[in-house]
C-alpha cells in the first residue's frame, strides 16, 4: 500500500504522513494499555480487516513506533509494543482524546458503536500526576456500562489491563458514560460524583481516597 506525503516541511504534516492513516492512531491507542497479541489488536479493532491491520503494523514498526517480541514459554506468543518514541506519540494523543470526550462526545453511544473501558482509563491514566501517586499502591476495577478494567496506580506510575484480572482489586467502581463525560467536560469533580452515587464505589476507603484525590485536579475548570 503506497504511502502519501503531504509534502511539506511541518512537523504537523510529517507526523501525519506517518500516522494519519485511518486506523493507525487507534492501534497506538490500543498499545497504550501494554503489549497485545496480533489477534488482541484484531479483536480490539473490528472493521480494520486482517491485511490493513497487518500493514499498519508493519508501517508502525517500519517507523520506529511499535516493535514486536516473543514472550518466553509456556505462552510463547509474539507480542506487539510501543517503543519510546512510541510512547512519546501517545502522550501527544492524550490532550486530543481528551478534546474528542470534552466537545465531540454525546452522553449516549450511538446503535452499533463499540466501547471498552481501558479506552478511557488509558487516557485518564496518562494524566494523572506521578507525584500524587508515589510511594502509593492500589489497584481499581472500574465497570463503565457493559466494559471493564483494571487501573494500577504503584509508586508513581498508573497502568491499565482490560478486562477482570485476578487478583480482586482494592476497590470496585461503577459508573457509566455519560458521568464520564461530564467529568471531562468539567461539568462534574470526582468527588461529587462518589458523593452523589453517580459513581457507585466497593472497596477499600484508603485507595478510594487516593484515587479520588489523584483524579480531582483533571477535569477542566
Amino acid at each position: 500500500m503506497t504511502r502519501r506525503s503531504y509534502s511539506q516541511y511541518c512537523g504537523l504534516s510529517r507526523s501525519l504522513d506517518l500516522v494519519g492513516e485511518r486506523w493507525t492512531l487507534l492501534v497506538v491507542r490500543e498499545l497504550m494499555s501494554g503489549p497485545k497479541r496480533y489477534t488482541d489488536l484484531g479483536a480490539a479493532l473490528p472493521g480494520i480487516g486482517t491485511t490493513l491491520l497487518a500493514t499498519r503494523v508493519k508501517q508502525l514498526e517500519q517507523d520506529g513506533i511499535v516493535t514486536h517480541r516473543q514472550l518466553p514459554p509456556p505462552a510463547a506468543s509474539q507480542v506487539y509494543e510501543l517503543t519510546d518514541v512510541g510512547h512519546e506519540l501517545a502522550r501527544a494523543l492524550v490532550p486530543l482524546a481528551m478534546w474528542g470526550m470534552r466537545h465531540q462526545l454525546e452522553h449516549t453511544r450511538e446503535p452499533g458503536e463499540t466501547y471498552r473501558a481501558e479506552w478511557t482509563l488509558v487516557f485518564l491514566a496518562d494524566l494523572i500526576d506521578p507525584s500524587s501517586i508515589a510511594g502509593k499502591y492500589a489497584t481499581y476495577q472500574f465497570r463503565i456500562e457493559d466494559s471493564t478494567a483494571r487501573l494500577e496506580l504503584r509508586d508513581g506510575h498508573a497502568t491499565v489491563t482490560p478486562g477482570t484480572p485476578e487478583p480482586p482489586a482494592d476497590a470496585t467502581l461503577t459508573t457509566t458514560l455519560a458521568t464520564i463525560i461530564d467529568l471531562t467536560r468539567g461539568d462534574l469533580d470526582i468527588a461529587a460524583a462518589v458523593a452523589g452515587e453517580r459513581i457507585t464505589v466497593d472497596g477499600n476507603a484508603t485507595a478510594i481516597n487516593l484515587l479520588v484525590q489523584a483524579l480531582t485536579p483533571l477535569t477542566p475548570g
